[in-house]
């Protein structure tokens, strides 16, 4: 018959490295969570200002897309002609056959998120956004 040599543990003389892994695993994610990130920048070029220190909004054979944010509702308007909802605008947009760049005049008080969606839709129709001009008032 045979007999296999009895195991040796020597449990005691090795160290228990579950904690240095546990500190060393808490110091790397501190580490990775606090470096410096370099941001990507985007350079911009504003339009030049006229006489009378308004940037011009109307520009010849130019769509003029105007955003307000007043009595915590959104009102559009495309040209002179008034739009209450985003489903308006893209629609007189998608009559529009000429695939002319389109000038957004926005209120500064406009959210964010709407005007990630006005974007997100102009972006989906194909349209070219030729300028953003925002108005603070």
């Amino acid at each position: 018959m045979l007999e296999l040599p009895e195991k040796t543990t020597n449990s005691g003389l090795m160290p228990d490295l579950t904690a240095l892994i546990d500190v060393l695993f808490i110091l790397l994610v501190f580490l990775l969570l606090t470096a410096a990130v370099k941001l990507e920048m985007l350079d911009v070029t504003l339009p030049e200002v006229g006489n009378d220190n308004q940037a011009p909004i109307e520009q010849q054979n130019a769509l003029v897309l105007s955003v307000n944010f007043t009595n915590q509702k959104l009102n559009y308007a495309l040209g002179k002609v008034p739009y209450s909802s985003l489903n308006e605008v893209m629609d007189a947009l998608r009559v529009n056959t000429n695939k002319q760049g389109v000038y957004l005049a926005i209120d500064q008080q406009v959210p964010s998120g709407d005007l990630v969606n006005l974007l997100a839709a102009l972006s989906k129709e194909d349209h070219k956004i030729a300028n953003i001009l925002i108005k603070s008032e």
